[in-house]
């Protein structure tokens, strides 16, 4: 997770005047107004008159024939990889330390072919959330099928790709379960004149991930939320031979020479369809991380947390979402305080939120250490002591109940330690 601190803006109340018995005016204490936050939603880059993204996304489905791929349907009952049994948490020699309470695990696919997952030192894994949180449970249609989504982030400086999501099969999770998942590239949709439809890959760190519907929120720390649409997923070309396949892996978009799309030897691409960028008057603040929050009445919202490595006057911040998914307004509903740093999750369950936090990052190695899970009750106030051990490097959370309790899904981001894991609280 990126541990730039930035200072948050406060706003101070002007000193009010209080009337006294005998009318006479005298300065009354005045309390420091709490900052306000705002996102403001956009359609498009450029300008008013540009193409939406929602736009340019129709053009590459009918000017340009390109198929729509459902989650299901298509990308999971096709996936090639397989996850791996979690195994001792360590890909190479020795152990790696467990999460307390595991209910769940498993491994990225470590077969040669695929060993990048698992232990490569490109793309990092950052955000989750679940087909609960999308839609309460399972996916509607699919005949009864769990999913879980993975954000990842390409850490390389040169030729980076952006952002994938890794859509997982979670239907069955006993303790031998391995699931089946696939990777889909994240996309910006455009049209340039006198050009095809085509799309370009992101700037994303990914650091958390919200699935609503048929909405997939990505937070990106300085720029606000990346909304991008599931159900508009798009079928690309790999290559038909093996010199092309080959090539694919380094082209994204239209290419002229065979007239086909492509996505860095992906199967399929996610666009991008709408972003909220904080608003002029909004106080800073870092979009670390986002989650879904379902357990506050019949209104769904987000929760968006910032990340400090030293800092624990982070804040966290709400904002209500409509019937179809959308941000209700553009103010939050509200904001409280962290009160600890190296936030890296963030969930509300009920008046409780659970946080994540990876341990301090010493100077004399960079070895991980063993992550955190903390609960703060009531919202904003009292941090108790930790409620118990998280993976190496722990980062997104997202929450599922159950009859009794519930569970938090979480994962570990780091070469060779990488798993996805299910804690019961």
């Amino acid at each position: 997770m990126d541990t730039t601190r930035r200072a948050l803006l406060k706003g101070v109340a002007a000193v009010p005047l209080a009337v006294t018995a005998g009318g006479l005016l005298v300065p009354s204490v005045a309390r420091a107004a709490e900052p306000e936050y705002g996102l403001r939603m956009y359609d498009r880059d450029g300008a008013p008159t540009g193409t939406t993204w929602a736009a340019a996304t129709q053009g590459l489905i009918s000017r340009q024939r390109l198929g729509v791929a459902d989650l299901v349907d298509d990308v999971l009952n096709r996936a090639e990889r397989r996850a791996s049994a979690p195994g001792d948490w360590r890909d190479g020699p020795g152990s790696a330390p467990q999460p307390d309470r595991l209910d769940f695990a498993f491994g990225w696919d470590a077969r040669p072919k695929y060993s990048e997952d698992a232990g490569g030192k490109r793309w990092y894994p950052q955000g989750i959330t679940t087909s609960h949180d999308a839609y309460g449970g399972s996916v509607p249609g699919s005949g009864g099928k769990k999913v879980a989504l993975v954000s990842w982030y390409d850490k390389q400086t040169g030729g980076n790709q952006g952002a994938r999501v890794s859509v997982i099969d979670v239907t069955r999770t006993g303790s031998s379960s391995r699931p089946w998942y696939d990777h889909v590239l994240l996309v910006v949709p455009t049209k340039e004149s006198g050009e095809p439809y085509d799309f370009n890959v992101t700037d994303l760190h990914a650091g958390g991930i919200a699935w609503v519907g048929k909405w997939l929120y990505v937070a990106d720390r300085i720029h606000g939320l990346y909304v991008f649409d599931t159900t508009r997923t798009l079928k690309v070309s790999r290559g038909s031979t093996a010199e092309t396949r080959e090539h694919a892996k380094n082209w994204c978009g239209y290419h002229g020479g065979d007239k086909k799309y492509y996505a860095h030897g992906y199967r399929y691409v996610m666009p991008l369809h709408h972003v909220y960028r904080p608003a002029r008057w909004s106080a800073e603040l870092a979009y670390s991380q986002v989650s879904v929050d379902r357990t506050q009445g019949a209104t769904q919202s987000l929760v968006v947390s910032e990340y400090f490595e030293r800092s624990p006057d982070g804040v966290a911040v709400r904002w209500s979402l409509n019937r179809a998914g959308y941000i209700a307004a553009e103010r939050a509903t509200s904001a409280w305080r962290l009160r600890i740093p190296r936030v890296q999750g963030a969930v509300c369950v009920g008046d409780q939120t659970y946080y994540s936090t990876n341990a301090p990052v010493e100077a004399v190695t960079s070895e991980p250490k063993q992550g955190s899970l903390w609960l703060q009750w009531p919202r904003g106030e009292r941090m108790t002591a930790p409620r118990g051990k998280l993976s190496l490097g722990p980062e997104d959370l997202s929450y599922q109940p159950r009859a009794r309790g519930g569970v938090l899904w979480g994962l570990a981001e780091h070469p060779d330690t990488r798993r996805v894991y299910r804690i019961r609280l």
